[in-house]
């Protein structure tokens, strides 16, 4: 049983590795909270990685939900917003250097 939910986080943390392009960490993890706040046992999924917009190092979004395949569906959406995101900001950036009669070439890593 063990082996089965750590094959399916592996899993998980490879699905979303690629969707950020093997650009930054990911972190997938089962989460047990135990408090006076709530009356049971709470655990969830917990989904970290980082902004693949390099707005700063310290920057992660978060995606948290009761079952794996609903936390991976909320950070693969997360994703795609911050590459919709970039691809604005890029967009913006074409068309202030077109003004100035410059291209943009972007650096290979």
């Amino acid at each position: 049983m063990n082996n089965d939910i750590d094959s399916q986080i592996i899993a998980c943390a490879q699905i979303v590795r690629a969707a950020v392009n093997n650009q930054t960490e990911v972190t997938v993890s089962r989460r047990v909270v135990i408090s006076k706040i709530y009356p049971a046992i709470k655990a969830y999924f917990d989904i970290s990685f980082g902004d693949i917009l390099n707005r700063t190092q310290w920057k992660w979004d978060c995606a948290q939900a009761d079952t794996l395949a609903e936390a991976q569906d909320k950070a693969l959406a997360l994703i795609t917003a911050q590459g919709d995101e970039r691809k604005r900001e890029l967009q913006r950036l074409q068309e202030a250097a077109g003004k100035l009669g410059l291209q943009l070439v972007e650096a290979a890593q």
